[in-house]
């Protein structure tokens, strides 16, 4: 049995008149001037609430860490505020060749720019503007320090400009800075001081790096999303998909488009579960439990399902994800059919998925199966760009993605019991998988292109 122990983050208490606000709040954008109307948009809507509510529960309390130094002062208004230096809504003051209008136009600007042309320049416009959008996200989450630090580096670059190499210069700079600080709040987290449920799962860490998500998600991978009213709004589910890619980024695009694209918007965290290889490394591992994976065991599959969680599963396990590149997109076996026990016995409908578009990201040619011995992995993947391009090699390719969520197939005309028949296991097994087959084939065919 796993604990049930939880931590809770205990903040210091800010003392009155020391900062005015712990996360800006973004001001109303200046009316717009007509030439800016048409492209504005929907940009005054109000914005989408967090992805995950708090925990209801608060156990064992820790000692509070020692109290955080702050500025007495309270810093500038961030770089997309209309509150600079108090000028009125028709007095733009400048920065660095723009106005003080806020990073969602500006993005919006030039994605709207990026769509009337027909060219490369096309996709790096919407890829600026998606980074753009990447930094405000992030922006909200960030100190009035922090952001201070963000405009100074901003000074300087046009942030319309994309084919200025300036530009991504400076967005490069800036992006680096976020993840430091990124990384720098997940140190100060190791003392102790944080909330977890009985997996481990941390909504904190999972909203610090939704922004990054939803950035492979909507400009990097620009994923389309079909059928995803099948899955459940509330209650109990299990989804099964197809793995691939190397890595196991179709369970983190999987679960994004539950939470984004369902039509309850009820934004409903999806359990992925993991290969059992993971936990043995000891960085990836604590990663994927704050993130909500837990070990993929059958026990912790029915105990979720019985606790009215989604929870996705993979039953190809390593000869999907390792599969090389010729062997795109063709299923391999779903091993003895452990899924369809579990959602039998917990009475769980099961919804497939079918994933087109990961299997490019990363294309495995060969398999160096002695280094993998060598250094204990199960595979050591062998891409144009991995391992001899280094870290760089680890950046995935920019495929479009399409993700179709299929007609859940009931298991509640079942007995528990018949979790136990290997015929009856067997044939469901076999059912979910010719129906994301079928699936995987009739995408395909009307992909127009890779990228």
């Amino acid at each position: 049995m796993m604990s049930d122990d939880v931590r809770q983050n205990q903040r210091p208490e800010e003392q009155p008149g020391e900062i005015e606000e712990e996360i800006p709040v973004m001001s109303a954008p200046p009316p717009p001037t007509p030439r800016k109307a048409a492209a504005m948009g929907n940009r005054n809507a109000p914005p989408k609430p967090p992805v995950f509510a708090e925990e209801e529960e608060e156990l064992l309390v820790t000692t509070p860490p020692p109290p955080v130094q702050r500025a007495r002062t309270s810093a500038p208004p961030p770089f997309w505020s209309d509150r600079q230096n108090d000028h009125a809504h028709d007095d733009d003051v400048p920065i660095s060749g723009a106005s003080a209008s806020s990073l969602y136009e500006n993005e919006l600007e030039l994605r709207n720019l990026a769509e009337q042309t027909n060219t490369n320049v096309d996709a790096m416009g919407k890829l600026a503007a998606g980074t753009l959008k990447l930094i405000a996200d992030n922006m909200r989450q960030m100190t009035d320090q922090q952001i201070e630090r963000v405009n100074e580096m901003l000074r300087g670059i046009d942030l319309k400009d994309y084919l200025d190499p300036a530009f991504w210069q400076g967005i490069g700079m800036i992006l680096r800075y976020q993840v430091d600080e990124q990384m720098a709040f997940i140190k100060r987290r190791m003392s102790g001081q944080y909330v977890t449920d009985a997996y481990g799962m941390d909504r904190e860490i999972i909203d610090l790096v939704r922004p990054s998500l939803m950035f492979l998600y909507r400009t990097w991978w620009r994923v389309s999303v079909e059928g995803v009213e099948h899955v459940p709004a509330e209650g109990r589910a299990l989804l099964v998909g197809n793995h691939s890619g190397v890595l196991p980024w179709d369970g983190a695009m999987i679960a994004t488009a539950v939470a984004e694209e369902h039509p309850a918007q009820n934004q409903r965290l999806v359990r992925s579960m993991h290969l059992h290889w993971f936990s043995t490394l000891p960085f990836v591992s604590p990663a994927l439990a704050a993130l909500g994976q837990v070990p993929g065991l059958p026990e912790n599959a029915i105990r979720l399902l019985e606790q009215d969680e989604l929870v996705s599963v993979f039953p190809e396990g390593l000869k999907g994800v390792g599969k090389l590149f010729k062997d795109r997109y063709k299923l391999a076996r779903f091993g003895r059919g452990g899924f369809v026990q579990a959602a039998i016995r917990a009475q769980a409908p099961i919804v497939p998925v079918a994933v087109v578009g990961a299997e490019e990201i990363y294309p495995m040619f060969a398999n160096a199966e002695n280094l993998a011995k060598l250094l204990g992995m199960p595979y050591f993947p062998l891409t144009p760009f991995f391992p001899w391009l280094g870290p760089l090699g680890f950046i995935p390719l920019p495929t479009r993605w399409s993700i179709t969520f299929c007609e859940p197939l009931r298991t509640d005309m079942y007995d528990p019991a018949e979790a136990d028949d290997p015929l009856t296991v067997l044939g469901l097994s076999e059912l979910v998988r010719t129906t994301i087959q079928a699936t995987i084939d009739r995408r395909l065919e009307e992909r127009s292109s890779i990228f």
